[in-house]
């Protein structure tokens, strides 16, 4: 019986000890049957039959993989199997919040392990992880889009809070590459997009991001005491006036 006890501790303690966060990097998928193989068409042959979210995981490992090797016209066919499945995954997702929320969620994954890769593949492969990189931004940025047509104060939860886990996630280094991402999808998508314009290679005094929550309370809180003294100004000169027909001057 003590034996037993002592077996459940462990058991219990490993599953304490080795657990990830919620916030942690997830990991990909082995990327199997790869584009530089002669039986690729196997492998995309049978996404067909395969949910495109999980078509996604696969071809962003394949990816990863294909850039290690440097092969860039493999990279490239990885790619755009890959832009396919978000497709994909949007049109099954419609308005749906929850499912968009998870798509968003999945693409700030995506961009954590394509950063991650762009500090270790070759020089040559580094733009198509780049390129990659920012599909990947997009697909997230189209997420949050469906969700803010039903819900966008949750939108814009989602967005500041994917970021967040991107960049907790990523090196110094790395985050150069995202934000050049970031830059480019407000570029093309306008400024009516969801996520705020932010310089996330500068943080506050307490970590936040310049433009985040923390950020804009304190902003409006200071707005607001502002507007108290204003208005309280306002009451006194105009109170001066009636009692003493004295107009300040000003």
């Amino acid at each position: 019986m003590k034996k037993l006890i002592q077996i459940f501790a462990f058991v219990v303690a490993s599953l304490v000890l080795f657990t990830p966060l919620a916030s942690a990097q997830r990991p990909l998928p082995n990327p199997g049957i790869t584009p530089d193989s002669p039986f690729y068409f196997v492998e995309t042959f049978m996404d067909r039959f395969r949910q495109p979210e999980r078509v996604a995981d696969r071809k962003a490992a394949e990816m990863i993989a294909m850039a290690e090797k440097n092969n860039v016209e493999a990279l490239q066919r990885a790619e755009e199997h890959y832009n396919r499945a978000m497709e994909r995954a949007e049109q099954r997702a419609g308005d749906d919040a929850n499912m968009n929320e998870e798509r968003a969620r999945q693409t700030s994954n995506h961009m954590v392990h394509l950063l991650n890769a762009s500090e270790r593949v070759p020089e040559q492969a580094r733009e198509g992880i780049q390129r990659a990189m920012e599909n990947s931004a997009h697909a997230r940025e189209r997420a949050i889009e469906g969700i803010n047509r039903t819900d966008p104060e949750r939108a814009r939860g989602v967005a500041e809070s994917t970021l967040e886990e991107v960049i907790e996630n990523t090196s110094e280094q790395a985050r150069e590459g995202l934000e050049r991402a970031l830059e480019n999808v407000r570029k093309e998508r306008g400024p009516d997009h969801i996520n705020p314009p932010v310089n996330i290679t500068e943080r506050g005094p307490d970590g936040e991001i310049p433009g985040g929550p923390e950020d804009r309370n304190g902003r409006e809180g200071q707005e607001n005491v502002t507007e108290e003294v204003n208005n309280g100004q306002n009451d006194e000169t105009e109170n001066r006036e009636e009692n003493t027909g004295e107009v300040p001057p000003v």
